[in-house]
C-alpha cells in the first residue's frame, strides 16, 4: 500500500503548542501547511450537522389479482407542510389539512406502469406509526401484472433531498429490493434479476453509506490522527470492522436493537472521546479496545439503513454482508485519501501542536452533534 513502516518515537503527554520555528527556521511553512490543509479536510466532511434519517421512506409495492397496493411511510419532518406548529408532532387534523395537496404530489412524484400502460394510483388513507416515527400513506390502484414493471419514485428528486427510499416490490412470487434516491428515481422489473442484482445494490449502498456517514468518516480520521506505526493502524482498523460487523447484524436481523437517536448521540460521543484522547494522552498503544467498544455502537448506526427494510430470509443474507463489505470498501477508500495528509503530520516537527489543532476542530464538531442530537 506504499505505507511506511517507521516506528513513531514516543512522545511524553504535554499541551499542544502553536507552530512556530524550529531553530533552524525550518518546518514553520510545513507545519502551517499540514494544519490548514487538514482544517480544510476536517471541515469539508463535517459541515452537515447530521448523518443518518435524513430524509428516509420506506415503499412496499404489490402485485396481486389485477390490483397494485402502495404503502409510502414518510417520517413526520418529510410530510410536506405539515407540522404547522414546528413541534415534531403530526395530528391527524394537521396530515388531514394537507390531504389534497398530498394526493397531487404523489400523483406527480410516484408513477407504477406494468405492460407500459400507467396503473392509475389514488391516496387512499393514512395512519401514524406507533410511537410517532411517521405516517402511513396508503395507495391503491387497478393494474395488471405483465412486465416490464415500471416504478418510478420522485419525491426526492422533487424536494431536492439527498435521502434514500428503501422500497420492497412484490411481484409473481418475487421480492425485489431497490433504493430510490434524488437521482436514481426509477425501476424496471421483467424476468431477469435475483440474487447477484441484490448484492450489487447492497454494496454500493454500502459505499454510499460510508461516503455520505460524515460522523464515521470524522471517528476514523480522529482514530488516525494517532494511529501509531502501522501494525497499530491494522489494529485500530480490524477492531472496528470486527464490532460494527457484529452489531449490525445483531440488529440487521432484529436479535438487538436500540432506538436510532441514543445510539446517533452516543457515536457523536465517541469521536468527542478519541479527539479528547487524542489531545491529552497522544497515544496509540492499546487503542484498538476503545474502537472495539466504540465500533459496536457504530454499527447499530449502520443497521439502521437495512433494518427498516425488514429484509426476508432468504434476501437477507446476501444483503447484509453485500452491505457490510460496502461499508469496509468504503471504509478503506477512507483510510486511503486521509493516510498521507496524517503520514505529513507524524513527520512534522511540530507534530504535536497538529494533532492539538485537528484534534480540537474534531472534538468542538463532535460536541455539537451531541448536542444537537441529545436535545433536539
Amino acid at each position: 500500500m506504499g505505507i511506511s513502516t517507521r516506528r513513531l518515537a514516543p512522545v511524553r503527554p504535554t499541551i499542544a503548542r502553536p507552530c512556530g520555528a524550529t531553530p533552524s527556521g525550518r518546518g514553520t511553512d510545513l507545519c502551517r501547511l499540514v494544519v490548514s490543509v487538514a482544517a480544510l479536510a476536517l471541515l469539508a466532511v463535517a459541515v452537515p450537522a447530521e448523518a443518518h434519517q435524513q430524509g428516509v421512506s420506506y415503499s412496499e409495492i404489490s402485485f396481486e389479482d389485477g390490483r397494485v397496493r402502495y404503502d409510502l411511510t414518510l417520517s413526520n419532518h418529510d410530510v410536506p407542510d405539515a407540522d404547522t406548529d414546528a413541534n415534531g408532532v403530526l395530528t391527524d387534523d394537521e396530515i388531514l389539512s394537507v390531504f389534497p395537496a398530498l394526493r397531487r404530489l404523489f400523483d406527480r412524484a410516484i408513477i407504477v406502469e406494468a405492460g407500459g400502460a400507467r396503473c392509475p394510483l389514488s391516496l387512499e388513507d393514512f395512519s401514524q406509526v406507533t410511537g410517532g416515527g411517521g405516517v402511513l400513506f396508503r395507495l391503491r390502484g387497478t393494474c395488471s401484472d405483465e412486465p416490464p414493471i415500471r416504478v418510478r419514485f420522485g419525491l426526492l428528486a422533487l424536494a431536492g433531498s439527498d435521502g434514500y427510499d428503501f422500497a420492497k416490490i412484490r411481484w409473481r412470487d418475487r421480492l425485489e429490493e431497490r433504493i430510490f434516491t434524488r437521482d436514481t428515481t426509477e425501476v424496471v422489473l421483467d424476468e431477469s434479476g435475483g440474487v447477484r442484482a441484490t448484492v450489487r445494490r447492497f454494496f454500493l449502498l454500502g459505499v454510499e453509506h460510508i461516503a455520505t456517514g460524515y460522523d464515521h468518516i470524522l471517528f476514523l480520521v480522529a482514530l488516525l490522527l494517532v494511529s501509531g506505526g502501522i501494525r497499530s493502524l491494522v489494529g485500530i482498523v480490524s477492531a472496528f470492522t470486527v464490532a460494527h460487523s457484529i452489531t449490525l447484524a445483531l440488529a440487521t436481523l432484529e436479535i438487538v436493537t436500540l432506538p436510532s437517536r441514543p445510539v446517533e448521540a452516543v457515536i457523536a460521543l465517541s469521536i468527542a472521546w478519541v479527539a479528547l484522547e487524542n489531545v491529552v494522552f497522544d497515544r496509540s498503544a492499546g487503542r484498538w479496545r476503545i474502537t472495539f467498544a466504540f465500533g459496536l455502537v457504530h454499527g447499530f448506526g449502520f443497521a439502521t439503513v437495512l433494518r427498516g427494510l425488514h429484509l426476508p430470509s432468504r434476501e437477507l443474507a446476501a444483503s447484509l454482508l453485500a452491505f457490510n463489505l460496502g461499508v469496509e470498501a468504503g471504509q478503506v477508500v477512507v483510510v486511503l485519501l486521509f493516510y498521507p495528509i496524517i503520514a505529513a503530520i507524524q513527520r512534522a516537527p511540530q507534530r504535536r501542536a497538529i494533532v492539538g489543532v485537528c484534534s480540537g476542530l474534531i472534538l468542538a464538531i463532535a460536541l455539537f452533534w451531541f448536542v444537537e442530537r441529545t436535545f433536539s
